[in-house]
């Protein structure tokens, strides 16, 4: 027994030097989007608390501002299926520092627009700029990124998100109990300041001036759907278990809350346990697994994540709760740097912007289709009807995913074991 785990804690602590050893690789130009994602996602506050803005602050109906968040979120859908040719042709470097300028101007700006209509137009604005940075930044991060560790690359991209967004809705918080506009104040000093690192870290590099798309036509992002079968099966898997994936933003606190009785803060607690996951498992976890067929990654994270959601169905304490949390953060681990590695993996340097903000409508209309119908399942058919839906999306992901083939000529990268 004593053997057992000396040898699985030397595989471990094996497994975690080829981690820091491939991420000592990174090009300092890696880090300055690191950097400025990091700084980004601590002030991306804002648009958590608009609806409350607009029902506390501005005392306007909630199907305003529903309707408000609604153009937010159909803007940023949009920019996923238009703006990926912008992404191409104007220069990744440009489109993020664009992107972030335009974010922190509109938000800084927001407080001061009070009529319902150009709080409208402010919201499309917001959306086209928000949903934009996203792509961008995925872009240039597999630019940066070696043949073979485009797993590892977007795993450290993932922690500074999850980091960031784990402190910004926390500050946001605590900014709205003072005043609802010091949220966008703030979120929009984040977005310049972040601009600011871009700036100062990219402007003696090639990066600024790079635009891989320039010798080749303007085209819509929607435009690759109907040149790569591959890309259309991908995003058509991804779909289904992103609505599975995104009730952990909405149903499921009505599900704590309403059906088991459990206080809020046990869903703030769901989390930090995910958090806490991804920063010290992923890097990681994604490091024993970047050789594996991306069909493995894909299938072994849908089902993961649908296991971790349908499983509410038999779900009564509080610890039957932690687990399939757990559990659906071990699928989220798995699919997500898989998603963006084989999305690197699949598209030319021309036209990957395009490629990922196909990505990013994906997750988004899963984001937006997940949590509508998962309410309205729910208040129809219940926690029973809603975690059956449930399973039933993720199954017909898992079913999708059975069909995606590997690029052509994946890299394969050796591990220090092998290397020996």
């Amino acid at each position: 027994m004593h053997a057992l785990e000396m040898t699985l804690h030397e595989s471990s602590m094996s497994l975690y030097r080829e981690t820091f050893s491939h991420i000592r690789s990174f090009p300092p130009a890696f880090w300055v989007v690191i950097g400025a994602t990091l700084m980004n996602q601590i002030g991306n506050m804002a648009f958590v608390f608009l609806v409350l803005y607009m029902t506390q602050h501005m005392r306007y109906s909630l199907p305003q501002a529903s309707l408000a968040f609604a153009t937010f979120c159909g803007s940023m859908l949009l920019t996923g299926l238009l703006g990926g040719g912008l992404v191409d042709r104007l220069g990744v470097a440009r489109m993020m520092m664009g992107s972030l300028l335009a974010n922190g101007i509109v938000l800084i700006l927001f407080p001061l627009i009070h009529h319902y209509p150009a709080i409208l137009l402010m919201c499309l604005v917001w959306g086209f700029a928000y949903g934009l940075y996203r792509p961008s930044s995925q872009t240039l991060v597999s630019h940066l990124s070696a043949a073979g560790l485009h797993k590892i690359t977007f795993s450290v991209y993932r922690l500074s998100i999850n980091l960031g967004m784990s402190i910004g809705p926390a500050i946001g918080g605590y900014l709205a109990a003072h005043s609802y506009a010091a949220i966008f104040l703030a979120n929009g000093i984040a977005n310049l300041l972040a601009s600011t690192i871009l700036i100062a870290g990219l402007a003696r590099t090639h990066w600024i001036k790079y635009r891989p798309a320039l010798q080749h036509k303007m085209e819509f992002s929607f435009i690759r759907l109907k040149h790569d079968p591959l890309l259309r099966i991908f995003l058509f898997g991804m779909t289904p278990v992103s609505m599975v994936f995104f009730q952990h933003e909405s149903t499921l606190a009505v599900f704590l809350y309403r059906d088991l009785k459990f206080p809020l803060a046990f869903y703030g607690w769901l989390f930090t346990i995910n958090t806490l996951m991804i920063v010290f498992f992923e890097l990681a976890l994604n490091v024993a697994t970047m050789n594996w067929p991306y069909r493995t990654n894909f299938i072994l994270g849908s089902l993961l994540i649908t296991i971790g959601f349908a499983g509410m169905l038999y779900a009564s304490q509080g610890w039957h709760i932690i687990l399939l949390t757990m559990i659906w953060t071990l699928g989220e681990m798995i699919l997500y740097p898989s998603a963006s590695s084989y999305i690197a993996d699949i598209s030319s340097p021309a036209h990957r912007g395009s490629y990922m903000s196909l990505l990013g409508t994906a997750s988004n209309m899963g984001m937006l289709i997940g949590p509508w119908s998962g309410a309205i399942v729910m208040e129809y058919l219940g926690a029973t009807g809603l975690w059956t839906a449930c399973g039933l999306w993720g199954v017909l992901s898992i079913m999708i995913f059975r069909y995606a083939r590997e690029p052509e000529a994946r890299p394969r990268l050796q591990t220090g074991e092998e290397k020996a």
